[in-house]
This record gives C-alpha cells, structure tokens and sequence, in this order.
C-alpha cells in the first residue's frame, strides 16, 4: 500500500503534466536516443508516468512526433520574424530573409543532428507537418515581396505565386546534399540575386 507522500507525488505528477513538458521531454529522449530508436514508451518512463497518460494529449507516437517536430520548425525559424520587423528596403530584408531559411536548416544540422534527423524522417514519412511550415514560409517571403511594391521596387501579378516560386528556387538549399558544397554560400547569392533583379523587371 502506498504511503501518503508517495500519492502527494503522483497527484503532483499528473497536475504537472502537460503538452508543453511532454514535448520538452520528446525532445530529450530523442536527442538521447535518436529518432530511430526513441518512442513513447522512452518519454513516459523519462516522464516516469504510463502510455495513458501521454495519450491524454497526444492519441500516438505520430501526433507527438508531429507537434514535436511542428514546435522544433517554428523555433528554429523564429528568428525570420525579427527579419521582418527590419527597418530595411524590401530587397535587403528578402535577401536577408531567404539567406535565414538556408542556413538555418545547415546549422541545426550541425548543432542540433538528431532533431534535424527527427525532421527528415519525418519529412519522408508524413508531409502534414512539412507542408505547414512551408506555407509559413511563403507567407513570411510574400509579406516582403508586398513591401517591396509598396516601395514601388518590386513587380508582381500575384504575391502569393511569386512568394511560392521565390521559395521554390531557394529550396534546394535546404537539401543536406549542398550543406558542404564549398559553392554553397556563393551559389546561395547568385540565386537570390537573380531573383531580386527579376523581381525588380517590371516587364
């Protein structure tokens, strides 16, 4: 029979448990144990409570593992935010803004491998949480290009479409394939150079 400090803990533990800790904790488990390995039994034994209560918030390792991920993307391109609070003209904060979105996946890459793993994987296997931060992106590419014919420097017929094709052209840089490329960072400003001329052509 337990005792009284042993149920004062459990009530703890389950008042304490909440999306936010069990995704702090998916976190850890998978840069302990990376991606392939870890699974939601590693989180609720980390967590020291059952599969039950995990489901409670997440209905399986693949509603976790997407908000894990989903929570992972939006931190590491939190700072594209910053870009468009710049008190610049529309070409520099696109330039800067499209240089962020490359780098920022090589250098999680490098600091960050099993989440980046974690990303991949998952990126192969479910395109729900992918495609959200893609169209984030976009967003945030056409929220510039709107400066931009605002300032009377860019021209377009469509924001959203040019937005979707300026980051169409800036993918493949987010590829692992170029991470090492010794062109990389000079391939990375000839594209956006040439996309900012074009952008700039109101023919």
């Amino acid at each position: 029979m337990k005792n009284k400090n042993e149920k004062v803990m459990i009530n703890l533990n389950k008042i304490s448990l909440d999306k936010e800790t069990i995704l702090n904790e998916t976190e850890k488990v998978i840069r302990r144990h990376g991606p392939d390995k870890a699974n939601i039994s590693d989180v609720a034994k980390s967590l020291k409570v059952s599969h039950a209560a995990i489901y409670r918030y997440y209905n399986g390792k693949a509603a976790l593992w997407n908000a894990v991920t989903e929570r992972w993307l939006t931190q590491l391109h939190a700072s594209s935010n910053d870009i468009l609070k710049e008190d610049s003209p529309a070409d520099i904060k696109l330039c800067h803004l499209l240089e962020n979105f490359a780098e920022a996946k090589r250098l999680s890459a490098i600091n960050d491998p099993e989440m980046f793993a974690n990303y991949l994987k998952l990126a192969s296997n479910s395109m729900e949480v992918i495609e959200k931060a893609i169209e984030v992106g976009i967003n945030r590419i056409e929220k510039v290009i709107l400066q931009g014919i605002a300032e009377g420097i860019f021209f377009a017929e469509s924001s959203h479409q040019t937005a979707k094709s300026v980051y169409l052209a800036t993918h493949v840089f987010i590829n692992p394939k170029t991470f090492e490329d010794p062109d990389r960072k000079q391939d990375i400003k000839s594209v956006i150079n040439l996309l900012l001329k074009g952008l700039k052509n109101p023919n």
